[in-house]
């Protein structure tokens, strides 16, 4: 177990002492049956907030992404997302195994795109010799693209397409509350239009495991079925979602303290701190993206100095490194990973 200062994602949170005893207290049942009072109680809250009539609890956000997939697609169809999205980066060709869909990347560096580049991708061409461009989904905030929210204005437009083309639409929400947090706009907003969102719990919450899918009624049944065929269907869960209910009672709100820590971050470390090259300075929310630009040494033996002396980041990119923060990381751990960064630089020099 790493013990230093560990700014390599949000997923290494750690649950607070509150937390911890909301969920020894817990009422308990069996989730597979439906008859967790608990877990219940998070679907159906996270359900509401966000202006949908079901929802259901998950081991993993990539559990319910996958499931959402397999849930609106037929196999043969296409799937359009960012081409750095969780879905085609980090979820080991899930949507290929699970749902059996092809994969049409949409070329955006942000993880953000327009209206006019779904059209682009968009298989405009019908026949029996083609697949059929399906789903269309989007990750909020973009985790590559440097925990970027969507606006109102560009939600809308990303709506109004996927009516136009008859795509079903999914939200990746694994840092919703972030998004919610910095554009000020109601989790309902943000949702509105999306056929299923995924929610994960274990980022900016705080939670140790879980996520929830929230989506319309009449897809229950598929999508039950579909979590019990994946292996998602739990026992006593309510100890785990119990978590997730003090978590939006308590963890929402100082998310901003996490933004707030990253612009620091971010500010702290453009200042002539050579080869380090931030490339989001200002960060909008929680995640600093920085370029290891250095020819002394790689961007792998960087970080490896970096652990040994006691900060963690990770490598999403050949020379492209990654600092986010999160719950357990205060102001003091920001400038002592800052100094233990500027003590390698000045030792390459």
């Amino acid at each position: 177990m790493f013990k230093g200062i560990d700014l390599s994602s949000d997923t290494v949170s750690r649950p607070t002492p509150e937390m911890k005893k909301a969920m020894m207290e817990a009422e308990l049942g069996d989730e597979q049956r439906g008859e967790d009072p608990t877990t219940r109680k998070l679907e159906e809250r996270l359900a509401s907030m966000l202006g949908f009539s079901a929802g259901l609890f998950f081991p993993s956000a990539t559990m319910a992404n996958e499931v959402a997939i397999c849930a609106l697609a037929e196999r043969g169809d296409e799937l359009l997302a960012a081409e750095n999205s969780h879905l085609f980066f980090a979820e080991t060709g899930g949507p290929a195994v699970h749902a059996n869909v092809m994969c049409r990347p949409i070329p955006t560096q942000t993880g953000i795109f327009s209206a006019d580049a779904v059209k682009q991708a968009y298989r405009a061409m019908k026949g029996i010799h083609l697949p059929l461009s399906k789903i269309l989904s989007i990750e909020n905030t973009t985790n590559i693209g440097g925990g970027i929210p969507w606006s109102t204005t560009q939600l809308t437009a990303i709506v109004s397409i996927a009516k136009e083309l008859n795509l079903k639409l999914h939200m990746d929400g694994a840092r919703f509350f972030n998004a919610n947090v910095k554009t000020e706009l109601a989790p309902a907003e943000i949702a509105k239009g999306f056929d299923t969102v995924t929610i994960c719990l274990t980022k900016g919450l705080g939670c140790p495991v879980g996520a929830v899918l929230v989506f319309d009624q009449s897809l229950y049944p598929k999508i039950r079925r579909l979590k019990q065929l994946m292996g998602g269907a739990m026992r006593q869960s309510g100890i785990l979602a119990a978590a997730g209910i003090y978590a939006l009672d308590h963890h929402i709100r100082r998310l901003r303290e996490d933004h707030h820590n990253a612009g620091i971050l971010a500010k702290l470390l453009s200042e002539a701190i050579s080869p380090i090259h931030v490339l989001n300075n200002p960060p909008e929310t929680n995640i600093v993206l920085f370029e290891w630009q250095s020819n002394k040494i790689t961007a792998e033996m960087f970080l490896k100095i970096c652990l040994d002396k006691g900060v963690r980041f990770s490598q999403i990119g050949p020379k492209l490194l990654r600092a986010v923060t999160y719950l357990n990381i205060w102001r003091e751990d920001i400038y002592k990973a800052v100094n233990i960064v500027r003590e390698i630089c000045r030792e390459l020099k």
